[in-house]
């Protein structure tokens, strides 16, 4: 599970935007990041055996930091921040892993073989006001045959197979499409983490909001965002996430409201 799905501060530029009710005076956010004590993960394994020649291992890793929020204003050219909040987090990561056994020996870890997995689901602490309903993959053709609904039964085989993880080439355009239900009157901001950049740094931007339906206490609304696929120099072949992060409004726009986020990380590789 040593994907690149956190770093240590994942800083994104907030929209300027006119104060609002969730501001002090004439401050808004105008940065914001995690940062997470790495020293401090856990990570805990629940085996479930079936029958004699299966077993599939659900694995659970705590996260703990805190959510920095840069509050203060803009001028033509340049950003001056007056208050820096922290919000201290707890975020819980899961995926499942899929063995089969393969010989019965006296080295246990010799005998058993990881076949698939499934997409990695996050949570913090604070349980927020939406749900991530599906999130989508498209092809370079911009067909949708990816889709993920229930991630943690959702499989993907490791290999050359049928149901395998999606492959794409560097430089191919991919859409990534997530849709939200939500009772949240305000928008939340969606940021999609994808593979590395070629110096070797995690890539993300802000995914757009291309439709929101629904009443109050009751949207959908739909994130869709492009990207081209790349890898570090040298490195011919790599498995990332596509982790789709979706944080509250209250959570980047309010002084006091914790995090409350939610994420879903659907496996990939690309290929030079």
């Amino acid at each position: 599970l040593k994907d690149p799905d956190y770093d240590g501060v994942a800083k994104e530029a907030v929209p300027n935007v006119p104060p609002g009710p969730f501001s002090a005076d004439a401050l808004t956010p105008v940065k914001w990041g995690r940062h997470i004590e790495w020293d401090q993960i856990t990570r805990y394994y629940q085996v479930l055996v079936i029958g004699d020649t299966a077993a599939v291992v659900t694995v659970t890793k705590n996260i703990p930091g805190e959510f920095l929020v840069a509050f203060g204003s803009r001028t033509p050219d340049s950003v001056v921040v007056d208050t820096v909040v922290r919000k201290p987090f707890a975020e819980t990561a899961v995926r499942k892993v899929y063995f089969r056994r393969i010989a019965r020996t006296a080295e246990i870890a010799r005998n058993w073989l990881p076949v698939a997995i499934t997409p990695v689901v996050g949570t913090a602490q604070t349980a927020p006001q939406f749900s991530i309903g599906s999130v989508q993959i498209a092809d370079k053709w911009g067909i949708f045959d990816t889709t993920v609904t229930d991630p943690l039964n959702t499989w993907f085989r490791l290999g050359p197979f049928i149901g395998s993880i999606p492959k794409f080439l560097v430089g191919d355009s991919i859409a990534v499409r997530v849709t939200i239900v939500s009772a949240d009157d305000s928008a939340e901001t969606v940021i999609l983490r994808h593979g590395v950049s070629a110096l070797g740094f995690v890539k993300r931007v802000r995914m757009d909001l291309v439709s929101t339906t629904g009443t109050a206490g009751n949207y959908t609304r739909v994130y869709e965002k492009k990207v081209r696929p790349t890898l570090p120099v040298s490195i011919l072949a790599a498995r990332f996430n596509a982790v789709v992060d979706v944080i509250s409004h209250g959570s980047i726009y309010s002084l006091s409201d914790p995090l409350a986020n939610g994420h879903w990380g659907l496996p990939y590789i690309t290929i030079r």
